[in-house]
Order: C-alpha cells, then sequence, then structure tokens
C-alpha cells in the first residue's frame, strides 16, 4: 500500500469511527430514555443561583410544580354562568389522563370524602390553635357540649349521626372545613363558593381550574403537548359573554417552543436554500453542492445526538444556535472545493488535503480550544452550546480530510470558477492602510466607547428574555390582578430532621405578612400534634355528658377516651400517605433529605416586601431567602465574568499556540483581530441600547474561535487568491447563518446573534488588510 493510500484510508476510517459510534451510542440511549425530550423553556435554562447541592433541589422542586402547574380561570358577570363554563370545561379535560396527573374543580362530592375520611384518622392530632384555646378550660367543654347537642337535636345538623360515638363533636366536619380552606387559599384570592374556587374582579367572576400536567402533556415542540388541548376544548365555549383566562408557565413555554420551532425551521430552510445558491453560483457543480449539503446535515446531525446523548435533552436555544453550523461547518469545505475547482497544480485530493491542513489544523485548534473552555462554564446552556459546536466543527473537518478525499478531481477542462475570470477581484492592501484601518477603527471605538463609559458595566437582567405579546400577556395580567398569585421569591428551611424543620416552619408562620403555603400547614409537627392531643383530652367530661343524653353506656365514653390516649401513638409525618388534594400542594415544598440535613420551601403567594423576607432569613439561622429573577441575574453577573476570564485564558492559550507557527510580528497581528472585534461588538451594543451581558460576551468568545480562521488562513496564503477567494465565501456564508439568528425573537438568541454577526464582520475586514 502507497503512503498516499495509507494516508486516505487512515482518515476514511477515522472519519466512519468517530461518526458511526456517535450514531450507535445515540441509537442505544433511546431504548433507555423516553425519546428525544426538548426544552424550550428561558429558566430552565439559566444557571443556578446556589452552590449547595440541597438548595438547588429546593430550586428544581419548585421550578418543576411551577412548569407543570396551569390555572383555567373561567369567567362571566353572572357567576352561575361562570360556574356552568368551568364545569364543562372540567368535563371535557377530566378525562385526558395523559395529559393531566391531576385536575381539580373542587366540586366533586368523592374529594371531600377523601380528604374526610383521611383526616378522621388524626381528628384529634390536627385542632387548630383557636379550638384548643376553647376547650382548655371546663367552661368551654360544657359550652361546646351544649352547643353539639343543640345542633343534634334542632334537626338543622348537617353532619352525620352515624359516627357520634366515635366524634361526638364533629371534629371531622371541623378539620374538614379548615383543610378547604387551607387548600382552596393555596396563595391564591380565590375563595369556596358554591362548592368551587371563585373571585369577583372588575364586575366579573372567575371560577378556577387548576390542573398539574404529566411528563407527556408538559413535554414540549410535541403534539401531545396539553396545551393545544386546553385551547381546543376551552375557546369554543367563549360564546355568550362567557370568557377563559388562561396562565401557567406551561401556556408560555409552548408559546416559546411553537416559536423557537418555526424559527429553526425558516432560519435552517432559508440558510440552506442561500448557501446552496451561492455555491452553485460559484462552482456551477453539483458534487460540490451536495458534499458541501451533506457536510451540513451531517455536523448538525452529529452535534444533536452528541449533545442529546450527554445530557439526555436539548436546549432549544443550543439548537437554534446550532444552526449556526450551517456557515461555519461549512468553511472547511470551500477551503477544499476552491481547490478541488481551480488549483490547477494539485493533481489529486490527497494534496489539496496537504496544502490546506496547516490553515485547516490551526484553525480546528483555534476554534474548539474555545468551545472546549466554554464546557467547563457552570452553566449547562453553555455547555449544550460548546459540545454541540465542538461536535460539529470536528464533524466537518474529519468530512473533508477523510470523506472528500475519497472522490476524484474533475478533469481539466473543467476545473476553473468562471465568477474569478470574469471579475478582477483584489483581496489585498498594501503600504500602510491596514495599519491606517486599524487605528481608525481603535479612535472610532474610542469616541463612542469613552463617553458611554457607564452603560459598559455588565448588566443581566432575565425577565427581558423573553418578550410576552398578544392574549398570553393580556391573560398573564389579568390572572395575576385575580388570583393576586405571583410566587416569585421563596424561604428554603434547613434542620437537622425533618421535626426541626417543621417546626421552625411553624415559628416562622406568624411572621410572615403575606398568604402562603407550607408543609406544616397541612402536616403540623409532633409537638404540635401532642399539644394538640393534649388539648383533646379535656373534652372526655364534655363527652360523657352527650352520651348520656342520647342514651349511650359507659362504654360509649370509655372508647371515647381510649381513642384520645391511642392518638400519640398515631402521628402524622411527612413520610405518610395523603390525598391527592393535599399532597399536590406539599410535594414541591417538602424537598426532605439532602447531604444529611432536612429542607422545606414557605412559598409566599406574592411577596409585599422583599427587604422584610430578607432580613428574615439573615435573622434566622438555617433559613435562606431566594428571589430567582434578581439571584439568577446577579448569577449571570458573575458568570458573564468568568466567560470574560475564558476569553483571556483561551487569548493566552492560542497565543501560544500560534507562536510555534509564527513569529511574534505575525502572532501579534492575528491576535489584535479578536480584539478589535471586541470593540466593535462593545460599539454595536452601545448604539443599539443594549445591555453588555451574558449572551452578547458569549458571542465575544466564538468569534474569537471563528473570526481567527480568517486570519490564520489569509496568514497561510497571503498572495494566494484561490484561499482569499475561499475566505470570503466563509465569511459570507457563515453570515448568512449568523445574521439569521439576530433576526430572531427569542432575545437570547437575537443577543448572541448580533455579537457574532457584527464580530465576524470586523474580524474578516481585518483579516483581509
Amino acid at each position: 500500500m502507497t503512503k498516499k493510500n495509507f494516508s486516505n484510508k487512515f482518515y476514511f476510517l477515522l472519519w466512519s469511527f468517530f461518526h458511526l459510534a456517535i450514531i450507535a451510542a445515540f441509537a442505544v440511549s433511546l431504548f433507555f430514555t423516553k425519546g428525544i425530550n426538548f426544552d424550550a423553556d428561558y429558566t430552565n435554562m439559566l444557571p443556578s443561583t446556589r452552590s449547595s447541592k440541597a438548595l438547588q433541589t429546593a430550586e428544581k422542586s419548585i421550578s418543576a410544580s411551577t412548569n407543570s402547574s396551569v390555572f383555567i380561570l373561567a369567567g362571566h358577570k353572572d357567576f352561575k354562568m361562570a360556574k356552568s363554563a368551568a364545569e364543562e370545561a372540567y368535563s371535557l379535560l377530566k378525562n385526558e389522563k395523559s395529559k393531566f396527573e391531576e385536575i381539580f374543580l373542587y366540586s366533586d362530592y368523592t374529594t371531600l370524602e377523601k380528604i374526610k375520611d383521611f383526616l378522621g384518622k388524626y381528628r384529634f392530632n390536627l385542632l387548630d390553635k383557636e379550638f384548643q384555646q376553647q376547650i382548655l378550660s371546663p367552661e368551654g367543654c360544657n359550652f361546646l357540649a351544649e352547643e353539639t347537642l343543640s345542633s343534634i337535636f334542632s334537626g338543622f345538623s348537617f353532619s352525620s349521626l352515624e359516627n357520634i360515638e366515635e366524634d361526638p363533636f364533629f371534629l371531622d366536619d371541623k378539620n374538614t372545613a379548615l383543610y378547604l380552606s387551607k387548600i382552596s387559599d393555596a396563595g391564591t384570592r380565590m375563595t369556596a363558593k358554591d362548592g368551587v374556587l371563585a373571585s369577583e374582579y372588575d364586575g366579573k367572576w372567575y371560577v378556577m381550574i387548576r390542573g398539574k400536567l404529566t411528563e407527556e402533556g408538559a413535554r414540549l415542540a410535541s403534539k401531545k403537548n396539553a396545551v393545544p388541548l386546553i385551547y381546543e376544548k376551552c375557546l369554543p365555549l367563549e360564546k355568550d359573554g362567557v370568557s377563559f383566562v388562561f396562565y401557567g408557565t406551561p401556556f408560555h413555554s409552548y408559546k416559546s417552543s411553537s416559536s423557537a420551532y418555526r424559527e429553526i425551521s425558516v432560519i435552517s430552510i432559508v440558510s440552506l436554500l442561500t448557501v446552496t445558491m451561492l455555491l452553485y453560483f460559484v462552482f456551477r457543480s453539483t458534487l460540490p453542492i451536495a458534499l458541501s449539503v451533506l457536510s451540513i446535515i451531517l455536523s448538525i446531525g452529529i452535534s444533536f445526538m452528541a449533545t442529546h446523548l450527554i445530557f439526555g435533552k436539548i436546549y432549544m436555544i443550543a439548537l437554534v444556535f446550532g444552526t449556526s453550523l450551517i456557515g461555519s461547518s461549512i468553511d472547511y469545505s470551500l477551503h477544499y472545493f476552491i481547490n478541488w475547482k481551480a488549483a490547477l497544480q494539485m493533481e489529486n485530493s490527497t494534496q489539496i488535503r496537504r496544502h490546506i491542513s496547516k490553515g485547516l489544523v490551526l484553525s480546528l485548534v483555534s476554534t474548539e480550544i474555545c468551545f472546549i473552555l466554554l464546557m467547563f462554564a457552570p452553566f449547562d446552556l453553555l455547555k449544550q452550546m460548546a459540545v454541540f459546536c465542538f461536535t460539529g466543527i470536528l464533524s466537518s473537518f474529519l468530512t473533508v480530510t477523510g470523506f472528500f478525499t475519497r472522490f476524484s478531481l474533475p478533469p481539466v477542462q473543467k476545473r476553473h470558477i468562471p465568477f474569478l475570470e470574469k471579475h478582477n477581484l483584489s483581496f489585498s492592501l498594501s503600504g500602510k492602510k491596514p495599519l491606517a484601518v486599524s487605528l481608525i477603527l481603535i479612535a472610532l471605538s474610542a469616541a463612542i466607547l469613552i463617553p458611554n463609559s457607564k452603560k459598559l458595566s455588565v448588566q443581566n437582567d432575565i425577565s427581558n428574555l423573553y418578550k410576552m405579546e398578544g392574549r398570553i400577556k393580556e391573560d398573564t395580567i389579568l390572572a395575576t390582578n385575580i388570583l393576586d398569585y405571583n410566587p416569585t421569591s421563596w424561604l428554603v428551611i434547613e434542620g437537622k430532621t425533618a421535626e426541626e424543620v417543621l417546626q421552625k416552619e411553624e415559628e416562622l408562620a406568624p411572621l410572615i405578612p403575606d398568604s402562603f403555603s407550607s408543609t406544616s400547614k397541612f402536616i403540623p409537627s409532633s409537638k404540635k400534634q401532642l399539644e394538640s392531643i393534649q388539648a383533646a383530652k379535656n373534652l372526655v367530661p364534655a363527652a360523657e355528658e352527650i352520651f348520656g343524653f342520647l342514651g349511650l353506656d359507659e362504654t360509649a365514653a370509655e372508647n371515647f377516651k381510649g381513642q384520645i390516649e391511642n392518638a400519640g401513638n398515631n402521628i402524622l409525618t411527612v413520610q405518610d400517605s395523603l390525598p391527592q388534594e393535599i399532597s399536590s400542594l406539599t410535594a414541591p415544598l417538602w424537598i426532605g433529605k439532602v447531604d444529611g440535613n432536612y429542607y422545606s420551601i414557605i412559598l409566599p403567594s406574592k411577596i409585599s416586601d422583599e427587604n422584610f423576607y430578607r432580613n428574615l432569613a439573615d435573622s434566622t439561622e438555617n433559613v435562606y431567602f431566594e428571589n430567582k429573577v434578581k439571584d439568577v441575574s446577579a448569577g449571570l453577573d458573575k458568570l458573564t465574568v468568568q466567560i470574560l476570564i475564558m476569553f483571556a485564558i483561551s487569548f493566552l492559550i492560542i497565543a501560544v499556540v500560534l507562536k510555534f507557527f509564527y513569529s511574534w510580528k505575525e502572532t501579534l497581528k492575528i491576535l489584535s483581530i479578536p480584539l478589535i472585534s471586541l470593540l466593535a461588538i462593545l460599539c454595536t451594543f452601545v448604539l443599539a441600547g443594549l445591555k453588555i451581558e451574558f449572551f452578547c460576551i458569549t458571542g465575544v468568545i466564538l468569534v474569537f474561535g471563528l473570526g481567527l480562521d480568517y486570519v490564520i488562513y489569509r496568514m497561510e496564503n497571503k498572495e494566494n487568491k484561490l484561499e482569499a477567494f475561499a475566505i470570503l465565501l466563509s465569511f459570507v456564508t457563515t453570515s448568512i447563518s449568523f445574521g439569521a439568528l439576530a433576526l430572531s425573537s427569542f432575545v437570547p438568541v437575537h443577543v448572541m446573534g448580533l455579537s457574532i454577526f457584527t464580530g465576524l464582520i470586523t474580524a474578516f475586514i481585518l483579516a483581509m488588510i
């Protein structure tokens, strides 16, 4: 075997192994997972605000609950019409078991019975404070006995007398009413009315349906998502003055994921068609076009598989950004096929590979160094983007060096590029013009940035990442006013035992100025339950009086006394099974044991005074306050600084690598380009009134990797007109992709696309001069 054949075979086997290994691993992973999983909820893409594993778990628990909870409000000026519409919508949705894990209207009799049966087991453990105070004195117990007898003999009692021996004071009814009140409160302003939860606002009555979506129902970018079904069932009911208000994260997630999907389709198709037309215009041959398009599709496909394989899901923004590979991954193909088409001194594909190999390898190394550094960022979204791009670029490189070389060169008479023959393009400037242009760019940047230096501070605000529009915006504002419910912040409670956590919740409860949900509201601490049982013992004499009036013998009183004595052996705990209506509220709030300690969440329905909560947490041991919007924004500020540090590190690493191949003068020329590109990006954002934030700076480090490609190819082929033309084509195709991203309605994609697009234009101009 000749050296040429061995080299070609080696590169081909390397290309084959790389792609087949990822395809096989991805295919195997699908057997152990629930299929392909997309995520378009921008809150899930954001970095955790906490370093503690326990606090991260608490944050994820609340997010998981929020991301699956929906509120449907049926409205009408007449309460009965609103209730009727809600009941009709409920009847259409309640049997959709694949979409809804649970759905409540609170008008179902069986719901009351389930809660009552559950509370009957703990009737002496759950007496509220006011009732306990009443029965601590003999007078209070006597009054209660008289009141109970009066109710029984009046004939107006709605309580069943079948269980009178076990529950002579109708404690089950009292506890059930108490718990229904807690459930109906659930942090919202809705109150019980005629068996449903309702509220009057601005002259209309609104009746609430509350649901929790299944994993399938909440799955984004899926036809099985529950949101279209909700619209399908409810919107036709909007007639005769009836209206519906839809509220909850799933509605926003569905809209953003649908928009992202459409954008992916449009960006991909338009970019691919544009690039294909451009390639045909240049090459006038189907083989370069077919293989270049194949390289693009293969790069994106392999990148998707590798990213999903590693992370188990893929963020839609990472997928949108991955369409940039249409431009950047074709660079290697263009450099190969320009020589394949017009470099007559190259007699075969192996010679072409040798000719461009140094530029390709240096370009690959400089680009991949940036992506490798991003893989170490403490942020899954960045890691996904880094893995996606790293894999795609490597795939493209291997495709050019290992697969394209399998194809023969065209006949000599066809090895020319008509466009270059018709247009005598000049790709170089002489004399001091390059230095003059650079100095002018630096001076212009200084003139823009110095007066606007205050705008250059790193400032992130995640509330600006998603723009609500149309009905979904109107519904969100209206629902927030109706429900008086906007749980953006919470307290995390830590303790050595579950009992300690519950007691601490109960100590904090009287101090909290807003309505809230907590585990201890439904599962009191053992201490509080024992106090309730102790108070219940005072009921024994009064029970004997009631049994006497009812003609029951002494056995009934003894049995009643025995029940209270045994109640201490039947303490309700967080491990006990709860009715679904209660567990749906406590499950997101009880974190449980993490790293040796126990944790729970107190979730206010809204925050009236954030400073109060922060001060409460600061002054109370093992209590932490979280405001996700502000904490994540602050976390992004820190992460943005980390990205800048990564930029500096990658700058130094690439400087060392380049010094092995170029002189100090040439190395400094190359390294000046990303620095001037950075200035250009900052100027663009200042002039556009945009904040210098995380996604902008992330674009900078990606420009650093991609922009160096142009100058490296230029340095390797200073007087080569074909290579200069290949650089021009590379810039145009990459700009098409990133220019399309800059048009995205999704703010992070728009910002990053604009940052990269601006940087690439600057890098190209500087590389060519």
